[in-house]
């Protein structure tokens, strides 16, 4: 297979842009140029560059293929941008990383299915399956009865509702 062939000075900027040094310091180290604004330009504008463009997606591709992706790998990634998000300010950022890592791990679950039987009227099995208000009320309900006080004594008159289950 082919690659792209870049200038000297292009791969190896590219190769410390991949490897995760920021692009300014890359070309700067790179070039030797000093003036921040100036490499920050230059390096964005060397990144536009199609040639520079398919080399960085060769190279992308040849280090996924060279890292195997388990929940481990995913797991350090995460805390470690948890960490850069942390350092830069960025909490939002350093939360969702983490929980990205939390839910990786198992320890979150999003959503949960469960699929359950459910018998209505009753979850007795021995009740029917269909069964008319009337029936249901008349199988699984108690009948509750008022008993009025008499006027002036001392306990509190019941609330409506309320007073003794008949059986």
């Amino acid at each position: 297979m082919a690659f792209t062939r870049l200038k000297p000075r292009q791969e190896q900027f590219l190769w410390l842009v991949i490897e995760g040094v920021p692009q300014q310091t890359a070309y700067s180290q790179v070039y030797g140029n000093a003036n921040e604004n100036s490499c920050a330009a230059s390096a964005s504008k060397l990144l536009t560059v199609p040639k520079v463009i398919a080399r960085r997606n060769e190279l992308i591709a040849a280090k996924v293929a060279r890292q195997p992706i388990t929940a481990d790998f995913l797991t350090r990634e995460l805390m470690a941008i948890a960490g850069e998000a942390r350092a830069l300010g960025q909490g939002s950022a350093a939360v969702q990383a983490m929980m990205g890592a939390a839910k990786l791990q198992g320890l979150i679950v999003d959503k949960v299915q469960s699929d359950v039987l459910v018998r209505k009227p009753s979850a007795s099995p021995e009740s029917p399956d269909d069964m008319s208000p009337e029936q249901w009320l008349g199988e699984y309900t108690t009948t509750i009865e008022h008993m009025p006080t008499e006027k002036g004594s001392d306990l509190e008159p019941e609330p409506e509702g309320s007073g003794t289950v008949q059986e």
